[in-house]
């Protein structure tokens, strides 16, 4: 099995490799840092577009918040297809 880097908020908080931004009192972390960090696809995970600033330009990033990624990283990986197997068979 897989080993999954044991990861806390106020770890990624600290880490300068994943941009982040406070919103409304919430973080935000880049969909695509955490993808580097944790070696995971985070293909559609919850995420919302932000500004980031880079060298004071703000660019339009996905982020994701701590509580989505969570859920995310530990959903059921074989949901979708359970639900389109059985799809299929009620269309018999």
């Amino acid at each position: 099995m897989k080993e999954i880097k044991k990861l806390t908020e106020a770890i990624l908080r600290k880490d300068k490799s994943v941009n982040k931004t406070q919103f409304d009192k919430e973080w935000f972390y880049s969909v695509e840092d955490l993808e580097d960090y944790l070696k995971e696809d985070l293909t559609g995970i919850e995420s919302v577009t932000l500004p980031l600033d880079f060298d004071g330009v703000k660019y339009p990033i996905q982020c994701t918040t701590w509580e989505d990624l969570e859920r995310f990283l530990h959903r059921d990986p074989v949901e979708s297809f359970r639900g389109s197997v059985l799809k299929n068979r009620k269309k018999e």
